[in-house]
């Protein structure tokens, strides 16, 4: 899946997230950059273990990246 979009919560608002995969140098596996109602919010990248973490110029919490996994968790595809 090259994109994607789901709603969650974060910081106290429901807010529309957009990823699109993206090939980042000697990253392994799948990295996405990030929306947050049509403005860039960095990149997020998945780990062996499913979990998704922050990659550059990302700045969620750790509560917010929580929210977000659990979400992607939801999802069949990603």
């Amino acid at each position: 899946m090259e994109r994607f979009k789901i709603s969650c919560e974060i910081a106290g608002k429901l807010l529309d997230l957009q990823f699109d995969i993206k090939k980042i140098p000697e990253e392994v596996g799948p990295c996405y950059m990030v929306t947050v109602d049509g403005l860039f919010q960095g990149y997020i990248k998945k780990e062996k273990s499913g979990i998704f973490r922050q990659l550059m110029n990302s700045n969620f919490t750790e509560g917010d990246l929580a929210r977000i996994n659990q979400q992607l968790g939801n999802l069949d595809n990603v």
